[in-house]
């Protein structure tokens, strides 16, 4: 059956008594449009329209693509749903008989309606408002490691499935969603382009499934946070907050990721360099917010499980999420912690906040109070008046300054704060030696993976060209073969048309001589039996006219009923030689006096009427013996010609088979030369095509160990690229980490040490 269209279920839902079954959609009232039609919030996959009932409001979703596992899938989601109770879900019920369209039942989802905003149109109208953005963005991760939490993913997290309600965030369009009862299963949708991996397809289906779009989303609010003009710049609204497909799929050419790396606030670039090296893994390599990356074995469709949580540490528990129990799932090691993320959506730390020195710089006060007043009597007692002099002054003085310096140094050295400093900038500084070393083993990889790629494409090519010169010789030596067929066949085809011209003069002779004879007596034949035709035509001629005559002459003009023709015209027709209507002529009849033209017709006329009954009673074939007569008159001349003309036809027919027994083995001994020619151009071209075929077979099997082998080559280079971008990621999060481990120790110098010693803290 056809699926219904927007327009069928437009024109379904202007009457809800008759289209719902279910009794509280019954008595519902559509939302209008200014036309006074329901209103459709039409997508790809569901109209969804919204009803005014007594007791509540519903949307009414309407599907406008039948999928058989549609009740199963949401049936499955709505049992997960109901057992951790999210704030973020809304509850909904599966109708497999909801709707009836044109006298059949759909199914529909009947859901609550939450009256909300959503996500885009809420952050254009707080845009300059950062507070609110970064409140938005903390209760984002919130609800994303909520989800995660209770193994749920939605699988299309973007502007329109996303609503704002009170400062809370609620999620809507459940199609896609993951929930553990659906793992194993593919998905019937890729989500909105602008939202998803550029990779991502319907085999993608796992609690993963949120993580990329999860960043998208997070990454765009804290940057409209920080610069709200970047929502015109890059046409924010538009299908999009910020990002795009584009940007994914070519993330070296993007404006706004370029843009927003060169941003002026440090935790922007922080985060867009996050983000920018999980676009480089695939989709179901792709880390949680929280920074962790499923192992192989769970990725796919496997479940990832919890790790240690950063939004525990710093998100109090405010009633904003429920508590709630993670699903029986494969255990997955803990990643490092990650509670800087939050810093994100935090104040900067401040100057109070940053850590001091610990020692007392009363000793190096002391030192230097001491050297000073050592170097002024030094001064005063040897001025250097003299380049000569200065020598064992500057040799008086050099010794006070390194004693300085040295105590400068092993005091800053032995100081807490610097201590304390010292491993964590050991780490950052062996995190950057590991970067740069993943980076290197990264780009060896792809050189590698360059290298192999380039090398199987010239050989390929080389193979290819081998194939393709073996068929150029093969098609040469082919046509070769054909070219000394024709010829032969040409030569045999001039010989046969020469012998058949021979055979056909000697045919055209024998016709000529005899066969003009055969045509004389059919010619002969033909004439007598036109003779004995016309005969019998003529002889039936007269007998019909004797009987008409004789008819005729039995009415005397007399006794003729012949109006104005009275006695006396009567006497002198009989007087002029008209006796009965046999005699009477139009013509003649018109010579006697006082017979004019309208009597002479009166007389005719007359007269025809009698030959008319004539006619009807005349003879219409001759008598058996006259016709047998006439017959035998012909006969014997017929019999002697026809005997004659066999005897002539026998004749030609014998002289045209001598002739073609004479000419018939020469014939056939040129079919035989012909299918002699034929066969030995036949195995001559078998035996090359099985030739080269050995070639081309064993072209062909290097070219598929050569595409086997490298594309294993290939695999395994893949692999370790993949493992390189994400032990990439993982380095560059751990290096974001330890940079906002450093940041309360910004004044930790030595320079900051000396004015400390010389100005104070």
């Amino acid at each position: 059956m056809a699926w219904p269209t927007p327009q069928d279920y437009n024109e379904a839902v202007q009457n809800p008594r008759l289209a719902f079954a279910d009794p509280e959609l019954q008595v519902g009232r559509p939302e209008l449009t200014p036309l006074g039609l329901p209103r459709a919030i039409t997508g790809g996959f569901a109209s969804v329209y919204k009803l005014q009932c007594p007791q509540r409001t519903w949307a009414v979703r309407c599907f406008l693509r039948q999928f058989h596992d549609h009740e199963r899938r949401y049936a499955a989601i709505s049992e997960h749903l109901n057992r951790f109770r999210l704030p973020y879900a809304v509850g909904f019920t599966f109708l497999r008989d909801g709707i009836r369209v044109r006298g059949q039942w759909y199914p529909i989802l009947k859901m609550e309606w939450v009256q909300g905003e959503p996500l885009s149109a809420f952050i254009e109208r707080h845009l300059g408002n950062r507070s609110t953005l970064l409140f938005l963005a903390r209760r984002w991760v919130e609800m994303v490691k909520a989800l995660q939490q209770a193994s749920i993913a939605h699988g299309d997290l973007q502007h329109g499935n996303v609503l704002v309600v009170d400062g809370q965030l609620r999620l809507i369009d459940y199609d896609g969603m993951y929930v553990p009862a659906l793992r194993g299963e593919g998905s019937h949708e890729v989500g909105h382009r602008n939202y998803q991996h550029p990779l991502r397809t319907e085999s993608d289906f796992g609690p993963y499934l949120d993580n990329f779009s999860a960043w998208v989303v997070y990454v765009s609010l804290i940057a409209l946070a920080a610069d709200p003009g970047l929502w015109k710049q890059f046409g924010g609204g538009d299908e999009a907050l910020l990002f795009r497909r584009r940007d994914f799929e070519q993330p070296e050419a993007s404006d706004v990721l370029r843009a927003l790396e060169r941003h002026r606030e440090e935790q922007i670039r922080s985060a867009i360099a996050l983000f920018k090296s999980l676009l480089y893994l695939g989709p179901r390599d792709v880390p949680s917010l929280d920074g962790q990356i499923a192992p192989p074995s769970l990725s796919g469709n496997q479940v990832s499980g919890s790790s240690s949580s950063w939004i525990d540490d710093h998100v109090k528990p405010g009633g904003a999420v429920a508590p709630v129990q993670v699903a029986p799932e494969p255990a997955v090691p803990p990643s490092p912690d990650p509670s800087w993320i939050l810093e994100f959506v935090a104040p900067s730390p401040s100057v109070a906040a940053r850590v001091p020195f610990k020692n007392s710089p009363t000793p190096e006060r002391l030192v230097v109070t001491v050297s000073a007043a050592i170097i002024v009597a030094f001064i005063v007692w040897m001025p250097p008046l003299s380049p000569v002099g200065a020598g064992p002054w500057l040799l008086g003085i050099l010794p006070l300054v390194l004693i300085n310096l040295a105590l400068w140094i092993y005091r800053y050295r032995s100081d807490a704060s610097v201590r304390e400093l010292a491993p964590v900038s050991a780490r950052l500084r062996a995190t950057d030696d590991k970067i740069s070393a993943t980076e290197h083993t990264i780009a060896l990889a792809n050189r590698e993976k360059t290298r192999l790629q380039e090398q199987k494409a010239a050989d390929e090519a080389r193979l290819r060209n081998e194939l393709k010169e073996a068929e150029a010789k093969e098609k040469k030596e082919i046509d070769a073969c054909q070219a000394t067929l024709q010829s032969a066949l040409s030569s045999i085809k001039a010989r046969r048309q020469a012998l058949n011209q021979q055979e056909a003069d000697a045919l055209r002779k024998i016709q000529n001589d005899i066969g003009a004879k055969v045509s004389t007596l059919n010619g002969q034949i033909a004439a007598l039996a036109q003779a004995e035709s016309t005969e019998l035509a003529n002889t039936l001629r007269g007998r019909q006219e004797q009987h008409i005559a004789a008819y005729l002459r039995q009415f005397s003009l007399q006794s003729a009923p012949i109006s104005g023709v009275g006695p006396a015209l009567r006497a002198r027709l009989l007087a002029s030689g008209f006796h009965t209507a046999a005699d009477v002529d139009f013509y003649a009849v018109q010579r006697v006096h006082g017979i004019g033209p309208v009597r002479a017709n009166a007389i005719v006329d007359w007269r025809k009427s009698l030959e008319a009954r004539a006619r009807s009673t005349m003879p219409s074939a001759l008598s058996q013996s006259e016709a047998a007569a006439i017959r035998a008159k012909y006969e014997g001349q017929r019999r002697a010609l026809e005997d004659q003309r066999d005897r002539e036809q026998s004749r030609q027919r014998d002289e045209a088979e001598k002739i073609r027994a004479q000419y018939r083995p020469l014939s056939e001994r040129l079919n035989e030369e012909e299918n002699d020619a034929n066969a030995k151009t036949q195995a001559a071209i078998s035996e090359i095509r099985a030739r080269y075929a050995q070639q081309y077979r064993a072209i062909r099997e290097t070219l598929s160990k050569l595409s086997d082998g490298t594309a294993s080559r290939l695999r395994e280079v893949d692999a370790r690229i993949a493992e390189g971008r994400k032990k990439l990621f993982s380095l560059h999060w751990e290096k974001e980490k330890l940079k906002r481990e450093l940041k309360p120790y910004e004044g930790i110098r030595f320079s900051e040490y000396v004015k400390q010693v010389f100005f104070g803290s």
